[in-house]
């Protein structure tokens, strides 16, 4: 019998003409270099190729200025694609051209009204998920995607916040059993089973991550985290990252990652 190979593919979405038009922080409404931000992202998509993952690439929509944060409409798990529902209003036409992506690798759910729930907001530790409940992700959400993920064996577990914008925003999953908080904006003790690393209280505002095996895409104005994830054995890539996060974005918001 001839074993069939998973192939690793990397889901993303170019950034349309209207990008400086997304959501942008309240207290901070920096203008965007849209042409910079298209570089940025292009080398992004041009690492994930490098470390192995086919590309899918959905068009830029100038409907949607947000849309090329393509992690926010759908959490894969396993053999299934949940499509979300924006906690963001302006952000739900989004989700069909996701949808349409997905459908052919994998089996689709919905998150429907009145769930919302946002991708940024969906943190995979192994085999355990955790939901941030925020502005962008209700209560209805998280129930709704906790039902669903039972179903295919990835328990979900609620984490309350208090101003960040997603989970992800707060915290994310190194590997090897590591958290790296950027604000401690929720119940510490509901990540007791893990290591929990602070991130230098200089880069934290900066600071996002996208691990891939041995490497991890580390934003390139900061380098104290670099050397820190490089002297627990990663290999840290540095990423240009400014365009990017005048959206509140970061490095995982740019891609769905799955195998199929």
């Amino acid at each position: 019998m001839v074993r069939k190979e998973n192939r690793r593919f990397a889901l993303v979405r170019e950034i349309p003409d209207t990008f400086d038009l997304c959501i942008k922080p309240r207290y901070n409404p920096q203008t965007i270099d849209v042409e910079l931000a298209r570089l940025q992202h292009r080398e992004y998509c041009s690492l994930l190729s490098r470390f192995g993952f086919s590309l899918i690439v959905l068009p830029a929509d100038r409907r949607y200025p947000d849309s090329a944060f393509v992690e926010d409409a759908a959490v894969v798990a396993g053999d299934t694609a949940i499509i979300t529902r924006p906690g963001a209003a302006a952000r739900r036409g989004e989700v069909e051209a996701v949808r349409n992506a997905l459908a052919p690798y994998k089996r689709i759910e919905q998150i429907l009204p009145p769930g919302c729930l946002e991708g940024g907001d969906v943190l995979q530790v192994e085999d355990r998920t955790f939901v941030g409940l925020t502005e962008r992700t209700n209560r209805h959400g998280f129930s709704q995607m906790a039902r669903l993920l039972r179903e295919t064996g990835f328990p979900a577990t609620p984490v309350p916040l208090k101003r960040s914008l997603h989970l992800k925003t707060a915290c994310n999953y190194l590997g090897r059993g590591l958290l790296v908080v950027n604000h401690l904006d929720f119940e510490i003790e509901i990540f007791s089973h893990l290591e929990i690393i602070r991130a230098d209280p200089s880069e934290a505002a900066r600071l996002s991550f996208l691990a891939l095996g041995e490497s991890v895409l580390v934003p390139d104005d900061c380098p104290v985290t670099a050397e820190e994830f490089e002297r627990r054995g990663w290999k840290a890539v540095p990423v240009g990252l400014s365009e990017i996060r005048k959206a509140q974005a970061g490095l995982t918001c740019m891609s769905i990652l799955f195998e199929a």
